[in-house]
Order: C-alpha cells, then structure tokens, then sequence
C-alpha cells in the first residue's frame, strides 16, 4: 500500500513569509533607530520644548509680585494705600531718614524703587537704571490718588465726598465677538505645528537617506536583495521610519495638549479648536510624510558615500525648506495663507492654522488631503524608479538624469 503524497507544513507558508519580509525590514529600522542616542536625544529635547511652552507662559505670569520701595517721612503716606486692581502685586514700604539713604539702598539693590520729594512740591520715582514697569505704574497710581485727596481737602471738600469721587468705576469695554479667536495665539500654535512638522519630517527624512547610503557603502545590500526584493526593502525602511515619527509627533502633540490643559487651562477652553486642529494635524502629517520618505530614500539611493549624501539630498530638502519658509511667513489669514492650505507641500503646515482659526469649512482639509494623495501617488512612482535604478549602482553618485533613465 502506498503512502499517501504529505505537504511540506512550510510550504504555504512561504509566500506569506516573503510578503512579510517589509514588515521585518521595518521592525529593523525601528530597533536601530530606537538603540540610537542620537534619536533619543532628539526626542526627549523636542519633549522638554513643548513642555517648557505650555507651562512657562504660565508661571511666568503667575503669582503674587512683590517689591520694597524705599520711602521718606514725607513720601510714605502718599504711597501707602492700595489702589484697585493691585491684587497680584505687594509692596512692602521701607521708611529712611534722607532722600540719600533711600538713594543708597537703590544702588545696593536692596530695595526696587525710591519715593522722594522732588523740587517744587513734585514727587519722584527714584531707580537704579530702571524701574520695574509695573511697580513704576504703580506708584504713580497711590501717588497721584494721594495728591488728588490733598487737592480735594484744601478746597474744603470732606474725605467722604473726595473718596466717593475717586472711586467713580472707570470705562469698560463691552466685546462685540467674546469668543474670537486671539490672532496672536493662533499664529504661535500655527507657527508650533509648521515647525514640529519641518523638524520631524527633516530628522528621520534623513535618517532615512543615510540608512540607505550606509548598507550601499558597506556593500550589505548586495546581501538584502539576494533575499529581500526592492520594492519591500524601501516598504520597509519607510514604514519603519513612519511609524516612529508619528510615535515622536503623536507624543509631541500629547504632551503639549497636557501642558496646556494643566497649566493654562482658561488658553485651552478659550480655543476649543485646538484638540481638532491637532488632530487634523496628525492626519496631514501622515500623508505628509508619506509623500516626502520616498524621496529621501531615493536621495540616499542616488549616492554612493556619505560624503556625497548633501548632494544627492539637496533637491529634498529644498521641498521640505521652501514651503516651511512660506508657511512660516503666512502667519495672517489672507489669500497667500489660503492659497498655501492648497499646496500640496504646504498644506500639511499650513491648513492646520487655518482650521485652529476656525475660519474653514470641513470640505476645505478633505480637499487638500485629497491633494496631497494625489501628489504623493506622483512622488512614491517617481522615488521608487529612481531608488530601484540606484540602489544597487556603486563607485559614483548618480545624477537625476542618470537615475530615472538607467534600465531597472
């Protein structure tokens, strides 16, 4: 009796493990890059930098400030009551014999300000080589109040009547549209967004070029594409990459998002298009980086040394350059912001700050997502000739020219 025909439990396997080789090639990348200090550092100071964003407006402008002011028998009554509107502030008042004891304090440092009689029955604020805005509006405030007591008391008028006068509520402002959007703040987060984009994008683009120079120059590609077909090893090396940008920049826009909830909560619930303006931002970034990796895996392509790198590089990074310039120069709402939303390599920096603005209608980011795609099908088709015609040319960088005609 024969024995029936048995199937070898590798064998259908096999064509799975071959379209799987990019998934290897990409857990590769990630191990090296994570395993260089270099991207390690790169990273936790990027953290840092947004951190130090959210939370130093705050601290900086929080608290109580406090001052001492040297004053004379003559000066300390017109500087010791506190006007409206000083809750923040405290200033602790140091009497003196002489207008030259208060001087002298203020050279030593040991006090903020002096107030002293002047000529003519004047009043003067006395510093060193300045007087702390604040402080110096201040004392002009009690000093003036005081003065107009005075005035009111020599006329005969009674301190009741002088303090019911003074205490006359000022102007206020009435807003027409409360919950604009603040320009300045949109222009700095916009600003925030274009340059994580230009840095992240720049960072592992290069990576990127320089792992591919580097297994060219020590001649380990020979060995990959023995096993691994071309078209997976660049699938590989740009989703390795990729993924760990959008790790970075996922981590980025997290952290800042935190930062600002803890530490300036009233900035976060007066622009509540924050959370999907970054939002929008990770998803163009995606796109984003996805039209740029393969070019810059070209690059690396077309050179044959590290040394020869720059060259190859340059026309990349000028895409990546060019429109961070713009983006960065666009700041206010107008037709060159909108029409930058459009392009396909700006858009990623700019329709983001549009979107914060709240100045865009939902069709608007689909479009230019939509734009972005497309470009990206054209870009991918073009990076992966030219890096399949290179990768395997050595002893000389390759031109443009060169790149796209040699046979693959």
């Amino acid at each position: 009796m024969s024995a029936a025909p048995t199937t070898s439990p590798t064998t259908p396997a096999a064509p799975a493990r071959v379209q799987r080789q990019w998934w290897i090639v990409a857990q590769r990348e990630i191990s090296e890059r994570l395993h260089d200090k270099g991207f390690v550092f790169s990273t936790v100071f990027l953290l840092v930098v947004v951190l130090a964003a959210s939370f130093l407006p705050g601290l900086l402008s929080g608290g109580t400030d406090r001052y001492e002011v040297a004053v004379t028998a003559d000066t300390a009554a017109l500087v010791g009551d506190a006007q409206p509107g000083e809750q923040d502030v405290q200033v602790g008042l140091r009497t003196v014999a002489d207008a030259g004891a208060a001087e002298a304090l203020v050279r030593a440092g040991d006090v903020d300000a002096a107030v002293l009689p002047g000529a003519g029955g004047a009043v003067e604020v006395v510093g060193e080589s300045s007087v702390p805005s604040g402080l110096g509006d201040l004392l002009t405030a009690r000093v003036g109040a005081a003065q107009v007591l005075a005035g009111f008391a020599a006329a005969g008028v009674d301190g009741a009547t002088a303090a019911r006068i003074l205490a006359t509520p000022p102007a206020v402002q009435r807003l027409l549209d409360p919950d604009a959007v603040d320009p300045t703040t949109t222009a700095l987060l916009g600003l925030a967004f274009s340059v994580l984009f230009f840095q992240i994008v720049l960072i592992f683009g290069y990576a990127i070029a320089q792992s591919v120079v580097q297994e060219k120059q020590t001649r380990v590609i020979e060995l990959l594409v023995t096993t691994v077909p071309v078209r997976q090893l660049l699938i590989g090396k740009i989703l390795g990459n990729g993924l760990l940008a959008l790790a970075q920049l996922a981590l980025l826009v997290l952290a800042g998002l935190a930062g600002l909830f803890v530490a300036q909560r009233d900035l976060l619930a007066s622009l509540p298009s924050v959370p999907v303006a970054a939002l929008w931002f990770v998803v163009f970034f995606v796109l984003g980086f996805a039209m740029l990796s393969c070019l810059w895996a070209a690059a690396g392509a077309m050179a044959s040394r590290l040394e020869d790198l720059q060259s190859t590089a340059t026309p990349v990074q000028m895409l990546v350059m060019l429109p961070f310039f713009a983006s960065f120069f666009a700041n206010d709402p107008g037709t060159v912001q909108t029409v930058l939303s459009y392009l396909p390599l700006s858009s990623p920096m700019v329709m983001p700050r549009r979107v914060l603005a709240g100045d865009v209608a939902l069709w608007e980011p689909l479009l230019s997502l939509l734009l972005i795609a497309a470009t990206a099908a054209v870009l991918v088709a073009v990076a992966r000739r030219l890096y399949e015609n290179s990768l395997l040319q050595t002893g000389r960088s390759l031109s443009l020219r060169s790149a796209w005609r040699r046979a693959a």
